[in-house]
């Protein structure tokens, strides 16, 4: 939907709800980016996190000081390779929210686009 940015930034999530896996909730996954937009982000991780899970995520973006606090809504998971249990590409669409870096996080990708 949006142009992405090719990205091997660290980013950390916690699961905040998981109807589909509720002993998920409350825990926290260091991932990897794999792709940034202005409107969603792909990571690897060593977990699956199942689609329709929200998200708080602080993503640390190599060119930039400083974190972005962001949530979203895991849309798709899939593993990552042929063995499941390695590791797993997750998608995520972002979300507006008074509490996090949303505004920022656009104007940062408004700007990389320019470049």
């Amino acid at each position: 939907m949006h142009p992405r940015l090719e990205s091997d930034d660290r980013l950390f999530t916690q699961v905040v709800l998981s109807a589909e896996n509720p002993d998920l909730v409350g825990t926290t996954l260091s991932c990897r980016a794999v792709n940034l937009s202005v409107g969603g982000i792909q990571f690897r991780t060593n977990a699956t996190v199942p689609p329709g899970s929200l998200l708080d995520l602080w993503v640390d973006v190599s060119s930039r000081p400083g974190k972005f606090f962001l949530a979203g809504e895991v849309r798709w998971s899939r593993p990552a390779g042929d063995d499941p249990g390695e590791e797993w590409f997750v998608g995520v669409q972002l979300k507006s929210g008074a509490a996090t870096d949303i505004i920022d996080w656009r104007d940062y990708h408004a700007n990389a686009y320019a470049r």
